[in-house]
C-alpha cells in the first residue's frame, strides 16, 4: 500500500476495499458459523487510523492494511494504466514469439487472429505462473508444489448482515474444523465469499449450505466459481534471459533471449497460498523494476542498475515463499505474523547499494541499514515523511546536518556528481523530533525512489562522486561486468537458502514435454515474417536507426 501510495491511488484504492470498520477477526468454529469456539481478535483498520499517530516509532506501515479482492483491484489498476501517457493497454492479444536482435526486441503477437510484429527496448513477463516468456527462456522452477485445495467464490448478499452484531461477532475469516474443515473468507464488499476446502471432500455446494444454513435461513446464495487451486511454492532459477550468447528458441543464429528480458511477478516465483504475500511481493517486483528501467531509458543508469533487479528482488522472493511455506503447514496458520517479509526485508546482496562492514539488526527492527526500506515517521507537522520525498533519489539531511559543515560539504559534492550523472536528487531537510530517535546517529541518508536507503553516513565521508555511481549502477569494478557475477553469487544463496528451509525439487506439475511446449506449437505457425524482421534489424543494427516506442 505504500508502493501505491507513492503512485497517488491508495485512496482510490481504500475506497473500494472492506470498509475501515469491519472487523478483521479470525474465528475458528465446529462444524458450521453457529458454534464458534474461539476468536483471535486483530484491530481494524479503523482502529489502526485512529491510533496512528500515538506510534511515531517506525514500527508501523504508513498505510494501514487494506482487504480487497484481486477482481475488484485488478479493474482498477487497468483504469489507472489506460489513463497514463503513452501507455497501450490491450486484451485479446497472445506473445507467439520473441526474440532479441539489433539491440531491441522483436515480438509477434497474435491479435484478432492475425499476426504482426512489436519491437521495443525490452521485454518484461508479467504473465503469470504459466508465463509464456519464462518458458520461452528455459527458465526453471524449482521449489514444491503441494496438494491442491478447492476454492469457491460464492455470491450471497445477505449472509455477513445475518451475522450476529456486537462485539466479538462478525469476522474477516472462519476456519471450521471437524469432519469437513474448511475456511470461509469474507471478500471486500461482504456479499462474496471464497471457500477453501480440501481436495476431498462433499461437494462445495453442500459445505457452504452447512456452514451458513444454521446462521440464515432461508439461505440464497450463487456459486459464481468453483475449482482447484493449486498450492504452489516455486522460484524461478534467474529472471532474465541470462547470457547474451545464449541460443534463440527455434531461431537459429537469428536472434538470442539475453538480458533485455525479464520477469516480474507469479511468472518468476508462483506462489499460491493465502496471506497476499504473492501479490505484495509482485507489486514490489514491478516497483523495482519500473525505476530501474525507467533509469535507463533516461540515460543515467550504469549497467550494473538493471542487474541489480535480480539481486535485489529473488532473495526477497525466497523469504516471502519460505514463510509462505511456514504459514501453509502451521497449526494455526492465521497466527503466523510475518512483520519481517512484509516491511523488514533487505537487499543484502545488492550490487547498488553502500552496505556496511558490521552485520545488520535482527529483523524485524525499524532501521536505516542500507538496503533496507525507509521506516515511516510523522514529521512534527503530521504530515508523513515518505510523502516529501522526490520521485528520484532523495538525501535527507536529520536535525542538525544543516549546521554540520561536513555534511552540508559532502550533500552538495553529492548533488554535483548526481548533476554530472543527469540523475535526480532531491535535497530535504527533516526538522522531526521522531527522526533523531528512528534515525539516530546518521546525519545523511540516501532514500531511492522505491523507498529502500541506499547509504547513510558514519563516522568518515564517502568519496561522493564514487557514491554517486555506485548507487546508480555506473561503479564497474575490474574483472566485473554490469554486476554479473554478484547477481549469480547471490542466486547461488538464495539457491541454498531454499533448499535449506523445504524440499526442493523440479515440481511433476512443471515437467513439460516437447511436444506440449508453446514455443514448439509456434513452429507450427508462419513464423517466415518474424525472421525477416529479425534479419532486418540485424542488416540495419550499424545504421541509423528509427525512434522506437519503449514497452
Amino acid at each position: 500500500m505504500e508502493i501505491f501510495r507513492r503512485l497517488g491511488i491508495s485512496g482510490r484504492l481504500r475506497a473500494a476495499g472492506l470498509p475501515a470498520e469491519a472487523p478483521l477477526d479470525v474465528v475458528i468454529c465446529a462444524g458450521s458459523l453457529a458454534r464458534p469456539l474461539a476468536r483471535h481478535r486483530y484491530p481494524t483498520v479503523a482502529e489502526l487510523l485512529a491510533t496512528t499517530l500515538e506510534f511515531n516509532d517506525g514500527t508501523r506501515p504508513l498505510e494501514p492494511p487494506l482487504i480487497l479482492s484481486q477482481y475488484t483491484l485488478e479493474p482498477l489498476l487497468r483504469e489507472e494504466a489506460e489513463a497514463t501517457p503513452g501507455v497501450s493497454v490491450r486484451f485479446g492479444t497472445e506473445l507467439v514469439d520473441f526474440a532479441v536482435a539489433g539491440g531491441a526486441i522483436t515480438a509477434m503477437v497474435r491479435s484478432g487472429g492475425r499476426l504482426r510484429t512489436v519491437r521495443a527496448d525490452y521485454l518484461v513477463g508479467c504473465d503469470g505462473a504459466n508465463s509464456t516468456v519464462r518458458q520461452m527462456l528455459g527458465i526453471e522452477l524449482n521449489g514444491e508444489t503441494r496438494q491442491p485445495v478447492r476454492q469457491a467464490l460464492i455470491y450471497c448478499p445477505d449472509l455477513y448482515e445475518r451475522l450476529p452484531v456486537g462485539p466479538g461477532a462478525r469476522a474477516i475469516q472462519y476456519h471450521v474444523i471437524g469432519q469437513h474443515p474448511c475456511t470461509l473468507i469474507v471478500q471486500d464488499d461482504t456479499q462474496h465469499l471464497a471457500l477453501h476446502a480440501p481436495a476431498a471432500g462433499p461437494p462445495m455446494a453442500a459445505l457452504f449450505e452447512a456452514l451458513a444454513g444454521a446462521v440464515a435461513q432461508p439461505l440464497s446464495y450463487k456459486m459464481l466459481h468453483e475449482g482447484e487451486w493449486p498450492q504452489q511454492l516455486l522460484l524461478a532459477e534467474r529472471y532474465s534471459g541470462g547470457d547474451a550468447g545464449g541460443a534463440g528458441n527455434g531461431l537459429g543464429s537469428l536472434g538470442v533471449r539475453g538480458a533485455r528480458v525479464l520477469l516480474a511477478g507469479d511468472a518468476a516465483h508462483p506462489a499460491s497460498t493465502t496471506g497476499s504475500l504473492g501479490l505484495s511481493t509482485a507489486v514490489a517486483d514491478a516497483a523495482d523494476l519500473a525505476w530501474k528501467l525507467a533509469a535507463t531509458l533516461e540515460g543515467w543508469a550504469g549497467p550494473a542498475l538493471l542487474a541489480s533487479y535480480e539481486a535485489e528482488r529473488r532473495p526477497a522472493a525466497a523469504e516471502a515463499i519460505t514463510a509462505s511455506f511456514a504459514r501453509a503447514v502451521a497449526e494455526e496458520p492465521w497466527s503466523v505474523d510475518l512483520p519481517e517479509v512484509e516491511l523488514g526485508y533487505r537487499y543484502t546482496g545488492s550490487p547498488v547499494i553502500a552496505h556496511p562492514a558490521a552485520p545488520p539488526p535482527a529483523p524485524f527492527a525499524p532501521t536505516t541499514w542500507p538496503g533496507a526500506r525507509l521506516p515511516h515517521i510523522w514529521l512534527d507537522d503530521g504530515s508523513p515523511l515518505h510523502d516529501v520525498l522526490g520521485t528520484g533519489f532523495t538525501l535527507l539531511q536529520m536535525p542538525g546536518a544543516t549546521t554540520d559543515r561536513g555534511a552540508t560539504g559532502f550533500a552538495r559534492e553529492l548533488a554535483a556528481a548526481f548533476g554530472r550523472l543527469a540523475a535526480p536528487l532531491d535535497l530535504v531537510e527533516v526538522p522531526s523530533a521522531a527522526a533523531q530517535a528512528v534515525y539516530a546517529g546518521h546525519r545523511l541518508i540516501l532514500v531511492r525512489p522505491d523507498l529502500h536507503v541506499a547509504w547513510r553516513s558514519g563516522d568518515s565521508w564517502p568519496d561522493a562522486t564514487a557514491l554517486a555511481a555506485l548507487v546508480t549502477g555506473n561503479l564497474r569494478e575490474p574483472g566485473d561486468v554490469a554486476g554479473e557475477h554478484g547477481v549469480a553469487d547471490e542466486r547461488r544463496r538464495v539457491d541454498q537458502r531454499v533448499r535449506d528451509d523445504h524440499r526442493v525439487g523440479p515440481p511433476p506439475a512443471q515437467e513439460q514435454r516437447a511436444e506440449d511446449d508453446s514455443h514448439h506449437r509456434v513452429a507450427e505457425e508462419p513464423a517466415q515474417p518474424l525472421v525477416q524482421v529479425i534479419r532486418a534489424a540485424q542488416r540495419g543494427a550499424d545504421r541509423d536507426r528509427q525512434p522506437r516506442a519503449h514497452a
